[in-house]
């Protein structure tokens, strides 16, 4: 499963400034072109772009930001997405700030001048204080993650109390009222366009606005089955085709339709099927070839 910020603490151009948990604060650098890179977010990140461009593209109502050098986009969680890092100059620089919900609901608590969400905008400017702001973290805390530990989700909440007290005020503070307000989506939308992607069930219940308990009653009333049912059938349809009319490699099948584990898919095939993938594909082959 791709999941940031989990998947960002592994790669080797990325510096962790500072890690709690879920809550963390991350530099990235990259000097080649990275593009249709694809992971489920889970909490939520407001990246800071100091070189370069950033393109996102979600699965969440088919949102899509461009934030360039000097901009921030804030993406909520419970995304699947699909990134490109467009380098400028052969650089990109970007600073992730990961943020979960029990400090964004602590840090609204007090503020009494919440607005009925209307209208606004997930890429916001990068402002003189924000800057020095994001300066400092790299300049003072980039040698030793464990040792600011205990500091990160206070430097998390000054950067919230930062958006708060800045010309940007109105537009932030519609933008954590509306992951207040997560309504419920067609559940049928969701499943058709995600059902090959690497997520759990907990997952899709996220996407669709729903608690797992009401999510799985709505499932059933829409399919007559589970979701896990549901998922696999589709996941092992979609490999009978891709194993049929493409030259992709079992593995490739695998992870085309969001199984990482290939031992796994090829389990599952079997069961399903009384044959291995690559038993299937030598038959399709003969037939072709008759």
């Amino acid at each position: 499963m791709k999941v940031v910020p989990q998947l960002l603490y592994q790669h080797k151009n990325v510096k962790k400034i500072m890690v709690d948990g879920l809550s963390s604060i991350v530099y990235k650098s990259i000097d080649t072109i990275d593009t249709e890179t694809d992971h489920y977010v889970a909490t939520h990140v407001i990246s800071i772009v100091l070189k370069g461009k950033l393109k996102i593209q979600t699965y969440y109502e088919g949102e899509r930001f461009l934030a360039s050098q000097n901009q921030i986009v804030f993406i909520p969680k419970g995304r699947y997405m699909i990134s490109d890092i467009i380098p400028e100059n052969e650089e990109f620089e970007a600073v992730f700030f990961f943020i979960e919900d029990d400090l964004i609901n602590s840090f609204l608590e007090n503020k009494k001048d919440l607005k009925n969400v209307k209208s606004f905008s997930y890429v916001m400017e990068y402002s003189y204080k924000l800057k020095v702001f994001t300066e400092t973290i790299l300049v003072l805390y980039q040698n030793d993650t464990n040792k600011y530990k205990e500091i990160t989700k206070l430097k998390l909440l000054e950067l919230l109390h930062l958006f708060y007290n800045s010309e940007q005020r109105n537009n932030f503070l519609k933008i954590l009222e509306s992951l207040q307000k997560i309504t419920k989506r067609n559940i049928k939308e969701i499943m058709e366009l995600n059902f090959d992607k690497p997520l759990l069930v907990e997952d899709y219940a996220f996407l669709s606005g729903r608690s797992l308990s009401s999510f799985r009653r709505d499932f059933k009333r829409n399919y007559g089955t589970s979701p896990k049912k549901w998922l696999t059938n589709k996941k092992l349809e979609k490999a009978k085709i891709l194993l049929s009319t493409t030259d992709f490699s079992i593995n490739q099948v695998s992870l085309e339709i969001g199984f990482e584990n290939v031992s796994h898919f090829i389990y599952l095939f079997r069961k399903f099927y009384n044959e291995t993938p690559k038993q299937f594909l030598i038959r399709e082959r003969m037939i072709k070839v008759v």
